[in-house]
């Protein structure tokens, strides 16, 4: 008897035996990828915090890739304090002089890493945005909700923009996989049937993208069809019937591994979860403890010779 549904992922193994990742977009994204820091994988997420909506990642993206440094008046002034509507809400500062050093600052550091990554993942939260004075923003930065306008993207509008994330990152790294994946969280304060269109928009103008493209090194992965066909009950699904368990979370990123990790890699991060797991051991006797760690260690850099982590 078959009680669930499996999805079928086309297999798309990353060249890279240790690839690093360049991750942007929703909550999900700075998950995964606490997942992979400790997993020791070099990952730069969300330099700028978490980003919801194609639109505002476009243009994180065509900043970063473009060298586009921000100027004074690109910054907004609210309670002796100085934000940009492209950031999220924690990216506040004192001055202008500030915000203008620190955030070209991240733009630098995030152009070096987006030129070099093996991989760029783009997890999508949402096609609904918010509009100030007509442009869309990234984060309401807990203004007043009257001073915003809710509108949806149109599928048109939402492809468009998914294509323009390509092309900024074609323009400074022509090898990397640009994965797209969208958020299995829903935003239910804006309604359940509007999540499900948001959500709709998303993965029909995704795959409307990357049929345009036909750029061989950019793919799907369903992390959103894994949550609500392959994990359809509320034992995966946090108090607040929104967000996945941790368990959730872990089943989506071993689907992750098996469609891009090598069989090698795979390998490594089974030994390297093995570490860890030795490490965060509550040690009886100090001595002991550090010994067999060293010993554990040794015999990894003698099985992986040309890794730099261990």
């Amino acid at each position: 008897m078959k009680f669930k549904i499996d999805l079928n992922i086309p297999i798309k193994r990353l060249n890279e035996d240790w690839p690093s990742f360049f991750m942007i977009g929703s909550c999900f994204a700075n998950v995964q990828a606490q997942r992979m820091k400790s997993l020791r994988l070099n990952v730069d997420s969300n330099p700028f915090g978490i980003i919801y909506n194609p639109s505002s990642v476009s243009t994180l993206l065509d900043r970063i890739s473009n060298q586009k440094l921000y100027k004074p008046e690109e910054f907004i002034s609210y309670n002796e304090e100085y934000f940009s509507w492209e950031h999220h809400g924690k990216f506040k500062y004192d001055s202008i002089k500030d915000a203008i050093s620190t955030s070209n600052a991240i733009l630098e550091k995030s152009r070096v890493f987006l030129k070099t990554t093996n991989a760029i993942v783009i997890t999508l939260g949402t096609s609904l945005v918010f509009t100030y004075d007509n442009s869309i923003v990234a984060n309401c930065h807990k203004l007043s909700n009257k001073q915003f306008k809710r509108k949806q993207l149109s599928a048109r509008e939402t492809s468009e923009h998914i294509l323009a994330c390509i092309s900024h990152i074609r323009s400074i790294n022509k090898t990397a996989e640009i994965i797209f994946t969208v958020s299995p969280i829903r935003h239910i304060r804006s309604g359940i049937t509007e999540s499900s269109r948001s959500k709709a928009v998303l993965i029909s103008s995704i795959y409307e993208a990357l049929e345009k493209v036909q750029d061989q090194a950019t793919s799907y992965f369903p992390s959103y069809e894994i949550f609500i066909d392959e994990l359809r009950d509320y034992r995966f699904v946090k108090e607040d019937l929104v967000h996945p368990t941790d368990v959730a979370s872990l089943y989506i990123w071993d689907k992750f591994k098996k469609t891009y990790f090598t069989k090698s890699t795979l390998e490594l991060l089974a030994d390297i979860q093995k570490l860890n797991i030795l490490e965060s051991h509550r040690p009886i006797n100090q001595e002991e403890y550090e010994a067999s760690i060293h010993k554990f260690t040794q015999s990894l850099k003698r099985k992986y010779p040309n890794s730099s982590i261990l």
